[in-house]
Order: structure tokens, then sequence, then C-alpha cells
């Protein structure tokens, strides 16, 4: 599954991008068809993926969001990031993090990466950890 997720860094980057245009778009009011159209674009991209990679890029963003620590403040929108020691290596922490996610179909996988808010955030975090 590691190799898999090594094979797939740069699609998983295509998909930060197309996030990045439309956070980009949506701050400076290009208007809703553009963001629209980059949505489909990115849903479209997604759609692209097999069953297997799917498994992969949500297994990428589960790591990403639990094997850190976060520290929200209430009173604004900060998010403090805090570095945790990561015990398991990337072959276990794929692994840990995949098991539930073998029983989705792939349209169960796709809808949980489409319809996530946090995938660029998600991804590049696990990324990161899992040095891909």
């Amino acid at each position: 599954m590691y190799s898999l997720a090594k094979q797939l860094a740069g699609r998983m980057k295509e998909i930060m991008e197309i996030e990045s245009e439309i956070a980009e778009a949506e701050s400076v009011s290009k208007g809703e068809q553009v963001v629209r159209n980059l949505e489909q674009k990115r849903s479209d991209l997604i759609k692209t993926f097999t069953r297997d990679e799917l498994l992969v890029i949500k297994t990428v963003m589960n790591v990403g969001r639990s094997e850190r620590g976060y520290r929200h403040y209430f009173d604004s929108d900060d998010v403090e990031l805090i570095y945790l020691s990561i015990e398991l290596n990337e072959h276990e922490l794929m692994k840990k993090y995949s098991h539930f996610l073998v029983h989705k179909t792939k349209q169960e996988l796709a809808d949980g990466i489409e319809y996530h808010t946090l995938v660029s955030s998600f991804l590049k975090e696990g990324m990161e950890i899992l040095k891909l």
C-alpha cells in the first residue's frame, strides 16, 4: 500500500493544487461559475482514481488528520499543529489507518474525499508524515 502511495504522490498534489485554485477563486470573488468549474475539475480528477487508489488517498488523509495533535482556539479560527513524535513506520501507519476503509466501496471512498472540506491540509500533513 505504501508503494502505491508513493506512486500517487503527484496525483494527490494535483488535488491539492485544484483546491488551492478554488480557495483563491473564492477569496478574490472570481464568480460562482469559476468556482463550480474548478470543483467539477476536482470531482472529475477524483473519479479517475481506482478503488485501490482512493483507498490509499483516504488512508493518507486519515494519517494526516489523526497522527498529529491539533489545538483549536475557540475564540478564533486559529488552529495550532502540535508536532507529536511518530512511533510507527510508514507501512505500519498505512495499515493502521486503512483498517476500516477496506470495507468501503469506490463510491463511498470518492465521496469521502470529494465532500471533505480539509482534503488538502490532511493530504499535505499525511504526505509529510509518510515522507511521500
